[in-house]
């Protein structure tokens, strides 16, 4: 079997179909080219679990046919900048089109992949088609390889153009490279590209642009010991409400599932602020937008629970089911409430609900008022606000044993609403000591979180008759995959004892 692992260095140019004939003919090239050129077409698949957890992960996998092999590769570390690429690669000659994760050269690289790929199906996301001429270059400092390539990119029934130059350099100096650069492209305007294929793919398969929105997370607020109540809520607002109108972008404008799901944290994060500092400030504008808050969050969760019976209850489930006749309907069928369920949330998005909201995100911070209290230090009162949200969660741990699927449910909105809760203050107590809390508290709302999407499943069979009810062979795929959840769930609630008892052991890092 041929394999190869190593760096590449290469500059990536964006071209038009003008452009890259004119570089195809210049004239340095020669004095700069061994043989003769060769002229191939590359089909290359991108392969991603559902939920694509290479692409958050940053590497890719793809199977690329020359006209004569199969090569897998995969690529870490291998975003472009200012044009310059310069990621771990690795590739092996397969006997056909399947993948063998076990052929995959470099031992990090694949343990990395089956780690990203375990307990999922690897599924076909988009593929290249270019039509590629080659030239290797020969100077004084290194061996060089110039590929003009054009063609498309495409994902499911959406296509896009591809025509870009790669120069890369094969061995020897890096000037090598700038010197054969500068040759071939400073004699005309050039744009450097800032993505590379598997970019332009996930952004075609989501439906956004080059510059365009991206899923934005909660981020850390720092707070000083003696800040007042009232900034330290206003911060935890604006902090929110950053992460809201980001998001919201991005659900209006892609089809990123990451943007519901971090829009859905950022409401909840909102509603926590303002549960948190109730006991100092409950104002009727409070109460109204904690009010207009989960009324949007209520629109954005159907679309983010169609996101969850795609990526966490089927994709898991067909993983073991391969092959069944069900599966390729079914999907079908989730897919097409989703795209459903992401119209309605748009809808939310752009009328009155949104409208509301945000006139509070925009102007209830600044008009936060009040006595003494919220101009206290935030130190005085984080450790109060945390053992309220602590003791709700103490209050159902008592009877975790006994805890039904209302009481489950609550406790899982109870560690949730803890674990925003600390992050909001974290930067006021020992990181070491967070840490070693949030890890427990976390572990814990993952299997609460996962019990929580079993419950969900269910509704994979009302959606599977509703959408499909011809098919007896999706009705029956969807029976499995709710059987095979439910039966996992019952081990997952046996970890989630031991986890509550492990998170109580630990102990609040606030007292």
């Amino acid at each position: 079997m041929t394999s190869v692992t190593g760096r590449e260095f290469e500059l990536k140019l964006e071209l038009t179909p003008e452009e890259l004939r004119r570089v195809n003919e210049h004239p340095a090239l020669r004095g700069l080219t061994v043989g003769e050129p060769t002229i191939r077409t590359l089909r290359s698949i991108y392969f991603d679990t559902p939920d694509q957890r290479f692409r958050r992960a940053g590497v890719s996998l793809r199977l690329r046919f020359d006209g004569e092999q199969w090569w897998q590769t995969v690529k870490a570390e291998g975003g472009v900048m200012r044009g310059v690429s310069h990621p771990l690669e690795t590739e092996a000659a397969l006997p056909g089109s399947e993948l063998d994760l076990n052929a995959i050269p470099d031992t990090r690289l694949r343990r990395e992949i089956k780690r990203l790929a375990r307990g999922c199906l690897l599924e076909p996301v988009f593929e290249t088609v270019v039509t590629r001429t080659a030239r290797r270059l020969h100077t004084e400092r290194g061996e060089l390889e110039l590929a003009l390539d054009q063609g498309v990119v495409r994902a499911g029934s959406s296509e896009n153009a591809l025509c870009e130059a790669e120069l890369e350099l094969k061995s020897g100096a890096a000037e090598g490279l700038l010197q054969v650069a500068a040759k071939l492209f400073s004699d005309q305007p050039i744009r450097l590209a800032e993505l590379n294929k598997g970019e332009r793919g996930y952004n075609l398969l989501l439906g956004r642009t080059e510059r365009g929105p991206r899923p934005a997370r909660a981020e850390t607020v720092e707070l000083a010991r003696d800040v007042t109540c009232g900034k330290a809520l206003a911060s935890f607002v604006e902090s929110a409400a950053r992460q809201i109108t980001t998001n919201r972008r991005v659900v209006l404008e892609t089809d990123d599932p990451e943007g519901a799901h971090q829009l859905r944290v950022g409401l909840r994060r909102l509603r926590s602020a303002l549960t948190a500092f109730r006991p100092i400030h409950d104002t009727a504008s409070s109460r109204e937008m904690k009010g207009h808050a989960r009324t949007l969050s209520s629109a954005v969760g159907q679309l983010r629970d169609a996101d969850i019976l795609i990526d966490a209850v089927y994709a898991p489930a067909a993983a073991v089911m391969r092959g069944h006749a069900g599966l390729a309907p079914l999907k079908a069928a989730l897919l097409a409430e989703r795209a459903e369920r992401r119209e309605l949330a748009r809808a939310a998005l752009l009328d009155g609900r949104w409208s509301a909201l945000q006139i509070y995100l925009a102007l209830w911070p600044a008009a936060i008022e009040g006595g003494d209290e919220l101009n206290c230090p935030v130190f005085k009162f984080s450790g109060e606000a945390l053992q309220r949200s602590w003791k709700r969660v103490v209050k159902l741990g008592r009877s975790i044993d006994t805890l039904d699927n209302e009481g489950r449910h609550e406790m899982r909105k109870s560690l949730k609403a803890l674990r925003y809760t600390i992050e909001f203050l974290e930067s006021l107590y020992d990181p070491a000591d967070v840490r070693r809390f949030l890890k427990r508290l976390k572990s814990l709302q993952d299997i609460f979180g996962y019990i929580n999407d079993v419950e969900t499943a269910r509704t994979i069979e009302q959606v599977s008759e509703a959408r499909c009810p011809e098919s007896r062979e999706a009705q029956r795929a969807a029976g499995y995959v709710l059987g095979w959840h439910t039966a996992r769930a019952a081990k997952a609630w046996e970890r989630a004892k031991k986890g509550w008892h492990d998170l109580k052991k630990t102990g609040p890092f606030w007292r």
